[in-house]
């Protein structure tokens, strides 16, 4: 929106050029009134009665009294500026608003002409003229919008209340008086939909009334959803169509949860539940819902806590103890109370944990030579034997290390060669000799075999005779000279 300034400085532009073309004009008339007079002066005297009459038609123009003018500071000059603004803007928006009403619009035109002259009063600084032609503005402005918004606010309530007592004719009338005046108006426009679709809502509820008497409760839900879709301001058929929906979802309510019952006694469990989840989109805080629900849900728990059961049970016949306690503490998480989860857990960690104990002497079996050792595996083979009769696996195991522990102080063949010049002996055993070759027996265990030769730095080689052993061999010679 352009300024009061310049606003103002568009209006002297407009006096400008009409004050120009004025001049012109003047100008004009003058320079032919010169040259009538000229000719008029070497023309003959028809009478010398005539006298010049200048001094009776020529006019000296006079200088307008100045109106006085209030004097304001600059504070009150820039509230004046922003009330010129604020009243265009109104008297803008008026004329937007009364567009369609020829006789509004003409009201509005006066005070837009009113406007204007306050705008070139505040040019000639005029300040008080402004102020009153403002006040006077504003009074205008909303006495048109009143008196605009009650020309087509009345002719609505009163076709309203035509069309609720069902004189069609006259609530046609009388809103179209009020839409010819603002057809933007919200609350006609709806009532012009509302007459519109009269004769067809009217024909619905006769059709409401038809399946009524039929008992046909289908035709009755079908007239009165047309009727709400045609005038959804019709709360009585809104009423009807609400208690005839919740007639029909009480009935498949309890229709759903008869087929529910059925799927359960027959085992269907998964039909049943689907049943249920039908039924729970129509009433979710039914009670009877909630009973069946749980018992649905304790017997499907109950065959699958019986399927995890039988599944455990295949594998502990398979003899796969770590795929049972796998399957044993899943199937705790969801049903920690059963006890043949409990008992397949329990047994499962046992074997597993004897399995565990008695392969580390199989891994190291020349760790039994020693008498403490030996002692803790047979303490650990009579504590696996107590759950021996539940794994083969098991009981092999067991007897393995068994066999193992026997033979453990067998001993075992050990060749011995050198250069028949190294003196060998074995630490903590005996003596060897010089010898070229020679087999000695020693029982599984480590040891170290020294050889030693005048004049040669001795030799220390440490071997590990295992219970696996059959052909063990070790080459002793001193070659590194002193």
């Amino acid at each position: 929106m352009p300024s009061v300034e310049q606003q103002i400085e568009q209006s002297r532009a407009k006096k400008k050029a009409l004050i120009k073309k004025s001049l012109l004009g003047f100008s004009l008339v003058m320079l032919i009134g010169v040259a009538g007079v000229l000719l008029i002066s070497y023309m003959p005297t028809v009478t010398s009665n005539v006298t010049d009459a200048t001094d009776d038609t020529t006019a000296v123009p006079q200088t307008a009294k100045s109106t006085p003018v209030a004097e304001v500071n600059e504070e009150e000059r820039k509230a004046l500026q922003m009330a010129l603004s604020e009243s265009k803007q109104s008297v803008n928006d008026l004329v937007s608003r009364v567009s369609h009403s020829q006789m509004f619009l003409e009201k509005a035109s006066e005070v837009e002409r009113k406007l204007n002259s306050a705008f070139n009063e505040y040019g000639a600084s005029n300040y008080s003229a402004v102020m009153n032609a403002l006040d006077d503005i504003k009074s205008s402005v909303d006495t048109i919008n009143t008196d605009y918004e009650n020309a087509y606010t009345q002719p609505y309530e009163d076709a309203l209340l035509a069309f609720n007592n069902g004189n069609i004719s006259s609530a046609f009338n009388l809103n179209k008086t009020s839409l010819t005046i603002n057809p933007d108006f919200e609350k006609a426009n709806i009532l012009q939909q509302r007459i519109d679709v009269f004769d067809e809502v009217q024909d619905a509820y006769e059709q409401a009334r038809i399946g009524k008497v039929e008992n046909n409760i289908s035709k009755q839900r079908e007239a009165y959803a047309k009727i709400v879709q045609l005038d959804p301001a019709r709360k009585d058929a809104q009423q009807a169509l609400d208690a005839i929906n919740r007639q029909l979802q009480d009935s498949r309510f309890d229709t759903l949860l008869a087929q529910a019952n059925r799927a359960i006694e027959q085992g269907d469990y998964p039909a049943a539940a689907e049943f249920l989840n039908d039924a729970k989109s129509l009433k979710a805080s039914s009670s009877e819902l909630a009973t069946i629900s749980k018992k649905l849900a304790s017997l499907i728990a109950s065959q699958e806590q019986q399927k995890i059961e039988n599944h455990v049970a295949l594998f502990v016949s398979a003899d796969e103890w770590q795929t049972v306690k796998l399957l044993a503490n899943k199937g705790l998480a969801s049903f920690p109370a059963s006890p043949a989860l409990l008992e397949a857990k329990q047994n499962a960690e046992a074997i597993l944990d004897a399995e565990k104990s008695l392969s580390a002497y199989q891994r190291r079996p020349e760790r039994l030579s020693d008498t403490n050792v030996r002692n803790l595996a047979l303490k650990d083979i009579a504590r696996a034997g107590s759950h021996a009769e539940k794994s083969a696996k098991l009981r092999a195991q067991i007897s393995s290390l068994e066999q193992v522990i026997d033979n453990i102080n067998q001993p075992r063949s050990v060749t011995i060669t050198s250069d028949n010049d190294t003196y060998i002996k074995v630490l903590g055993v005996g003596l060897v000799g010089e010898v070229k070759t020679k087999t000695i027996q020693l029982k599984p265990g480590t040891y170290r075999i020294e050889g030693s030769r005048e004049g040669y730095r001795s030799t220390i080689q440490e071997i590990v005779v295992s219970p696996s052993d059959t052909n063990l061999s070790v080459h002793v010679v001193c070659t590194e000279k002193v």
